[in-house]
């Protein structure tokens, strides 16, 4: 059998419950709002890591680069050679 009546405690229960979940969802929209705000300082840290580690492949590249002139170099090979073999006279023509 089930009881029909409405008391005075299930009312005040029913608005409990209610402002409960009222209350949480209030407390839940703060926090949600500084959530979201620390998630855009991280997007902005995550963009300058970004630039940083594009900055170290460049740099990375460049050195490689030089490292591979330097390897000629001590083959004979390269530029400087030929620049100064062509910049200074040759013994004969002083």
């Amino acid at each position: 059998m089930i009881d029909q009546t409405i008391t005075i405690g299930n009312i005040v229960e029913i608005l409990t419950i209610i402002g409960g979940g009222f209350a949480a969802f209030i407390s839940m929209r703060g926090t949600v709002s500084r959530v979201m705000a620390d998630l855009l300082d991280v997007k902005a840290d995550i963009k300058a890591l970004n630039q940083v580690v594009i900055a170290m492949a460049v740099a990375d590249q460049r050195l490689s680069a030089v490292e591979l002139d330097i390897r000629e170099m001590k083959h004979g090979k390269g530029f400087i050679r030929e620049s100064i073999e062509r910049e200074y006279p040759s013994a004969s023509t002083r």
